[in-house]
This record gives structure tokens, C-alpha cells and sequence, in this order.
């Protein structure tokens, strides 16, 4: 992989702070966009902006289709056998809200869920809030001096039954 030309493809990788090139790594708040998806969005907003399911008028109808197609595409990517299993959200926060309020109508008290102690924060907040609305235990996977998992604790941990494990 050249990494010279795949960082030709983001034209935000050419600014330098304190003399160094950028090196972004606050990809849970949001990714940087490559040159082709920049391209596509600009284009989209330019020639095609309207919204999908919403008119029968030819803009709204093309959204619709390209929206859909793109739900096809993706669970024929990701070997899913229903398109209708892929949820578009805004990111990783919303999904994972989306996940632990979907999950969270199950879970009664005394169910336990199990995450790392490394856990963005987005892997977290929902998961607290369902541990204090119902009443359900959180367990972390603990790490280690040098920042690794302790996988020597996960037996342990999942022989507690937990009803969600939630790993990032």
C-alpha cells in the first residue's frame, strides 16, 4: 500500500501543524473524507439534492432509488440477507444509541452487559443509562500495564452470562 499516494486522496493531510505533517486520529467524531466522496457529495448537492421517500416528483424519485440502492449494495457487501437490516445513522454515537435503546427494551434488572475499560465514550453513556434506568450490571474487561486487554479475564466475565458485549 503507498501511503504517499492514498494520502494524495485527502487534501486535509496536506496541512502541517508545529512544522509536522497532520496526522488525524479522531476518527470516532468524525472521518476525514477522500477526494472521491468529496466529489460525490459536492455533486449530489449540486445536481441532485432532494429528499428520498418523500415526493413522487423526479428529483425525490431519484434520491429514493439511489438510497435504496445503496442500502442493496451495502448488505450485498457485508453478506447480509436482508437490506432491510441496514440502518443508515449520522455515526458510530448514534448507531450505538440506536443498538443500546433496541437492546435495552429486553434487558430487565440484574442482566449484565460486558465492555473494556478502553471503550470510546459513545460505547459507554448508553450502556450507563440502561445501568441506571433498569438496573442492569456493567462489567469491564480490565487492561493491562501496557494498554492491552486482559483476555486472561474474559472467560471469567462471560461465564457471568452477559446478555449484551459491547467491544469497539
Amino acid at each position: 500500500m503507498d501511503l504517499t499516494r492514498l494520502r494524495a486522496d485527502f487534501p486535509i493531510l496536506e496541512r502541517k501543524f508545529h512544522g509536522l505533517p497532520l496526522a488525524y486520529l479522531d476518527n470516532a467524531a468524525t472521518t476525514q473524507k477522500p477526494l472521491p466522496v468529496l466529489d460525490a457529495v459536492r455533486d449530489y448537492y449540486t445536481r441532485e439534492n432532494a429528499n428520498p421517500h418523500r415526493g413522487v416528483y423526479g428529483l425525490s424519485v431519484e434520491a429514493t432509488y439511489a438510497y435504496e440502492n445503496a442500502r442493496v449494495r451495502i448488505a450485498r457487501f457485508l453478506h447480509a440477507p436482508d437490506p432491510a437490516g441496514v440502518i443508515f445513522v449520522r455515526g458510530a454515537t448514534e448507531a450505538l444509541n440506536v443498538v443500546a435503546t433496541s437492546l435495552g427494551v429486553a434487558l430487565e434488572k440484574g442482566d449484565r452487559i460486558l465492555a473494556t475499560v478502553m471503550e470510546h465514550h459513545s460505547n459507554l453513556v448508553p450502556w450507563a443509562f440502561l445501568r441506571d434506568r433498569k438496573g442492569v450490571a456493567i462489567d469491564y474487561l480490565d487492561i493491562d500495564d501496557r494498554g492491552e486487554l486482559r483476555l486472561d479475564q474474559l472467560d471469567e466475565l462471560l461465564a457471568q452470562r452477559p446478555k449484551v458485549v459491547a467491544l469497539s
